[in-house]
């Protein structure tokens, strides 16, 4: 299966937490990143992930186990667009990259702050909210998930909602469950979230 795993999944996946309550998060996201190395899964990577998960890394982490960390996402990647040692898809890579950056511009200005569905508030996470905005990394991630139709998987509950209602698989990390983290980790889809 196809995983776009957003920086706070990495960065939960990479680092052993000092609070026990993170430990959870931290097991859940290891799994699915071990599921990637192991190749049970491929993982996908717009380029700012991993400079977004590098810079939290470096602020928690001494340098070097952060730059091992870094190293390891990397060598993981199937892809960490538009970046690749390959000569040809370079070539391709800039063209396409016209076709990213046009979707990823039409979705900053329509999902960046939409309405929430009162009809949803059976969702993990439900907040009694009006609307869900997220930011601009945000847009790029869920743009490069939903052309690479892969399945998205975050810790941010906004970008998990505005992926789910624009109809790209995603699950929200602190929902799963053990059992849907499972199927993951063997490349099962997952109904999610679950009536």
């Amino acid at each position: 299966m196809r995983l776009v795993l957003d920086s706070d999944v990495l960065v939960h996946a990479l680092r052993m937490p000092k609070r026990e309550d993170l430990y959870a998060l931290h097991k859940k996201a290891s799994n699915i990143f071990e599921s990637c190395i192991e190749k049970k899964n491929e993982l996908f990577l717009p380029s700012m992930v991993p400079i977004e998960v590098g810079t939290v890394l470096s602020k928690i982490l001494p340098h070097e186990l952060a730059s091992e960390g870094i190293e390891k996402l990397l060598t993981t990647a199937k892809e960490v667009y538009p970046f690749t040692d390959n000569t040809t898809l370079n070539s391709v890579y800039s063209i396409s990259s016209n076709i990213y950056f046009g979707k990823a511009l039409e979705n900053s200005l329509k999902l960046t702050r939409i309405e929430k569905d009162e009809n949803d508030n059976w969702v993990p996470g439900w907040k009694d909210k009006r609307e869900v905005m997220v930011g601009g990394m945000d847009v790029f991630v869920l743009t490069y998930a939903e052309l690479k139709e892969a399945v998205l998987i975050t810790n941010d509950w906004a970008l998990w909602y505005v992926g789910w209602k624009r109809g790209i698989r995603s699950y929200w990390l602190q929902g799963l469950r053990n059992e849907h983290v499972l199927m993951i980790v063997n490349s099962e889809e997952v109904v999610y979230p679950e009536r």
